[in-house]
C-alpha cells in the first residue's frame, strides 16, 4: 500500500469541499467592496477633475473693475447686466481698450468679457454669485480696519469667521490639500479588503487542522495511508493557493471596475498593491495555521490565530485616525497613531507600493514585505514541526 508522506489530493477536495461556502461568500464580499471602491473613487476624482473657474474669475473680476473705474471717472453707470443687454457695445470697447492700453499684461475686450461670464455661467455658483461677490470685494477693497488699519478682504473676513467657530486656518488648508480618492484607497486596503479575509483565515485556518483533531475526525485520516506531514503540507498548500485566488479575484475584479468607470487603468500600481495585500494576508495565514498545529482543541486555536487576527483588524482600524493627514483635519487623534506599530497591517506600505510604476519608485515598502513573508514562513514551518512531534488525542 503507498503510503502518502508529502501531499494528499484527497485531503486537498475535502478541504476545497468543506470550505467552498465560506470561499465563496468572502470572495464575493471583497469584489463587491471592490467595485464600490473603484466606483466611489472615480466619483471623487470626476469632482476634483471638473472645470477649474479660477481664470475665468480673474478675467471676468478685471472687466468688471474696468467697468467701476471707468464710471468714476466718465460718470457713466455701465453693468455686466446692460453689457449682456446692449446691441451696441462700443462704451464697453472703449473703456476695455483705455485700460489695456495703459498696461501690457491686461488683455480686455468685450469678447473676452463675454467668453469669460460664459464659463462662470456654468460653474455650480453661477454668474450672479461672483457679481456679488466682486461687489463684497470691491467695497471691502476700498476699507481700512479702524483699529488695525489694515486692509479688509473677503478671505480675511472668512478665515476669521471660521476660527471663532473652532475651525483653525490650517485645518481648512489641509481638507484642501486632502485627496480624498488616496484616502479611500488606504481605507479600502487596510480595512475593508481585510474584513472578508480575516474571516476566512479564521474560521478556514481553524477548520483544517485543530478542529479535525478535535473532533476526532483526525484519527480517521491518520488511519489511512497518511502521514502527518502530508496532513500539514497539503493543510499549508490550502492555506497558501486559496488565499491567492481570493486576492487575485479583487485584483482582476479592481482592473476590469477601473477600465469601465475610468478607463485607464496602471497595472503595474495594482499589481504592486495587490501583491503586498497578499503578502500580507499570509502573514496572517501563517499565524492562523500555527495556532491550529499547535493546539488540539478548537477554541484554544480560535483565541490565538483568531484573536491576533482580530487584534490587528481593531488596531489598523483605530491607527488609521492616527495617521497625518485624519490629524491635520482635526478629526483624529495623534497619540492614536502608535496603533499601527501593535499591528502587521502597519507594514503594508501603501503609500510605497502606489509608487510602483511611476517614474520614481519608493522601495520603502521592500523590507517591510521581507518581513511580513518571514512572519509566513516561519509559522507555517514551526506550524508543520509541532503538528508532526506532538501527541494527539486519537
Amino acid at each position: 500500500m503507498k503510503v502518502t508522506k508529502i501531499f494528499s489530493w484527497p485531503l486537498i477536495k475535502q478541504s476545497l469541499k468543506s470550505n467552498r461556502v465560506l470561499v465563496v461568500a468572502c470572495t464575493l464580499v471583497l469584489c463587491l467592496m471592490t467595485v464600490v471602491t473603484t466606483y466611489a473613487g472615480n466619483l471623487i476624482g470626476s469632482m476634483e477633475e471638473s472645470q477649474d473657474y479660477t481664470d475665468a474669475q480673474t478675467d471676468f473680476y478685471s472687466h468688471l473693475y474696468v467697468l467701476v473705474s471707468y464710471n468714476e471717472m466718465m460718470g457713466t453707470e455701465l453693468s455686466y447686466e446692460d453689457f449682456a443687454e446692449a446691441e451696441d457695445r462700443t462704451m464697453y470697447g472703449t473703456a476695455f481698450e483705455m485700460a489695456s492700453a495703459q498696461s501690457n499684461d491686461l488683455n480686455l475686450s468685450s469678447e473676452n468679457f463675454e467668453t469669460s461670464a460664459e464659463i462662470l455661467a456654468e460653474s455650480d455658483a453661477g454668474l450672479d454669485a461672483y457679481i456679488s461677490e466682486f461687489e463684497y470685494v470691491y467695497a471691502l477693497g476700498s476699507v481700512q480696519g479702524c483699529f488695525s488699519g489694515d486692509d479688509l478682504d473677503i478671505e480675511s473676513m472668512m478665515t476669521m469667521m471660521l476660527e471663532m467657530m473652532g475651525i483653525p486656518s490650517d485645518m481648512l488648508e489641509a481638507m484642501t490639500d486632502m485627496d480624498p480618492s488616496v484616502m479611500l484607497n488606504q481605507m479600502y486596503f487596510t480595512i475593508m479588503s481585510l474584513l472578508p479575509i480575516i474571516l476566512f483565515l479564521v474560521f478556514a485556518g481553524n477548520a483544517l487542522v485543530v478542529d479535525q483533531v478535535d473532533k476526532g475526525s483526525m484519527a480517521y485520516i491518520l488511519s489511512t495511508p497518511t502521514k502527518r506531514s502530508a496532513v500539514v503540507i497539503t493543510q499549508a498548500v490550502y492555506m497558501i493557493v486559496e488565499p491567492f485566488i481570493m486576492v487575485g479575484c479583487g485584483f482582476l475584479v479592481r482592473l476590469a471596475a477601473t477600465q469601465a468607470f475610468v478607463g485607464e487603468v496602471d497595472v503595474a500600481k495594482y499589481a504592486a498593491l495587490y501583491g503586498g495585500l497578499y503578502v500580507l494576508t499570509e502573514a496572517m495565514a501563517g499565524i492562523c495555521y500555527l495556532a491550529s498545529c499547535l493546539f488540539n482543541l478548537s477554541k484554544y486555536a480560535l483565541g490565538l490565530g483568531g484573536g491576533l487576527n482580530v487584534w490587528f483588524f481593531l488596531c489598523s482600524l483605530l491607527g488609521m485616525f492616527g495617521s497625518e493627514t485624519m490629524v491635520s483635519m482635526g478629526i483624529g487623534v495623534e497619540m492614536l497613531d502608535n496603533f499601527n506599530r501593535l499591528t502587521l497591517v502597519g507594514l503594508f506600505d501603501i503609500e510605497a507600493l502606489e509608487t510602483v510604476g511611476s517614474g520614481s519608485v519608493d522601495y520603502a515598502f521592500v523590507p517591510k514585505l521581507v518581513i511580513l513573508a518571514v512572519i509566513a514562513v516561519a509559522c507555517y514551518v514551526i506550524g508543520m514541526i509541532r503538528f508532526q512531534k506532538k501527541d494527539l488525542p486519537l
